[in-house]
């Protein structure tokens, strides 16, 4: 009802966010949607109790046809559970637990509960095709962020219903989660390379920053950070981004975020880059491998997280070193200029 409330009172409202909401369910944001239908573009459902994946989306229905910015979290727990057919699943979602809204007078509020139900249902039926469905297509979607907890694959994220994403230009995915105690994984890849569905996908952030783990020998039987960058880097090369950020792993134990060899090898796969981001350090060697990209011209290390110490002993990238990546770089034939910041 707060929803609702804030949708009648807010008649033009277009940018919605919730975060930490425990109590509001699916059926409360759809009707918000339905009622905003004319003018919410942007919306962003995190960490709230009764929202998946696939009750952030089902509850966005509506207005999917307009929706230009979106936020969700990777949590797939309704397409685990899935057994039924889909009427079913819909009829489930769409449940009214009477228990939560009956006050004093329950033979009312059950009245007063009935006709928004009528009055939803009305609405939902307004706002599809005419024969009952919806649009199944994201069609204003530019921009996508997603949070996800390490481990979890991104791969079920088109079974969730977004599949048909035709003019999605840019992706955000923040990777978070605590990798120490987690045994080796069975998969080889994080799933980045579903995301090569979407053709005017050009720019994608990805932050692993929050992700923590070994970043010297893991103890046996898991894995290190280097072998956790390859599984979230796996995949990345088969998308034809122009523009990447991305966060390395982190090792708060040792402070080091910094981009490991295998990772250096796969962000080399990215044939179609034009500008690269890296938030952290990384040694020298490693830097070489991207020369590889043909058409490269914009390199940027960001120590951004703490300042790396001049005296210590590594073979992080220093003055020197970045110099002769930015000479090598510089002595490379591309169409456009080259400019490397340190």
């Amino acid at each position: 009802m707060g929803l609702i409330e804030i949708a009648r009172g807010c008649c033009r409202l277009a940018k919605f966010e919730v975060e930490g909401c425990k109590k509001i369910t699916m059926r409360g944001m759809r009707t918000m949607a339905c009622l905003l239908h004319k003018t919410l573009v942007e919306v962003k459902i995190s960490a709230c109790k009764n929202f998946d994946a696939v009750a952030s989306l089902r509850a966005l229905e509506p207005i999917r046809h307009r929706i230009e910015r979106l936020h969700i979290d990777c949590i797939w727990d309704t397409l685990q559970e899935e057994g039924g057919t889909q009427e079913d699943d819909y009829a489930a979602s769409h449940g009214f637990n009477l228990d939560e809204t009956l006050s004093e007078n329950a033979e009312l509020e059950h009245s007063r509960c009935s006709k928004r139900i009528k009055y939803s249902a009305e609405m939902l039926y307004m706002q599809s095709n005419g024969d009952g469905f919806w649009s199944k297509s994201w069609d204003k979607l530019r921009y996508l962020s997603l949070w996800i907890g390490v481990g979890e694959l991104l791969t079920p994220l088109p079974m969730a219903s977004l599949d048909d994403c035709p003019n999605l230009e840019e992706i955000k995915i923040r990777i978070e989660g605590d990798c120490r105690g987690r045994h080796r994984l069975s998969q080889r890849a994080f799933g980045s390379s579903c995301l090569a569905q979407y053709p005017r996908l050009s720019k994608m952030q990805l932050d692993c920053s929050d992700t923590i783990g070994f970043a010297l020998t893991a103890p046996s039987g898991q894995m290190d950070l280097s072998l956790w960058e390859r599984f979230f880097l796996n995949g990345i090369g088969n998308l034809s981004l122009n523009e990447l950020d991305y966060w390395p792993p982190q090792d708060k134990d040792v402070n080091q975020r910094s981009l490991f060899l295998p990772g250096a090898g796969l962000l080399a796969e990215c044939l179609t880059l034009r500008k690269l981001f890296i938030h952290g350090t990384a040694h020298e060697h490693f830097m070489m491998f991207l020369l590889r990209i043909p058409n490269l011209r914009d390199v940027q290390l960001r120590e951004d997280y703490y300042p790396a110490p001049e005296n210590g002993m590594s073979t992080e990238m220093r003055v020197g070193s970045c110099s002769r990546f930015e000479d090598a770089l510089n002595r490379r034939h591309i169409l456009d200029y080259v400019n490397v910041t340190r």
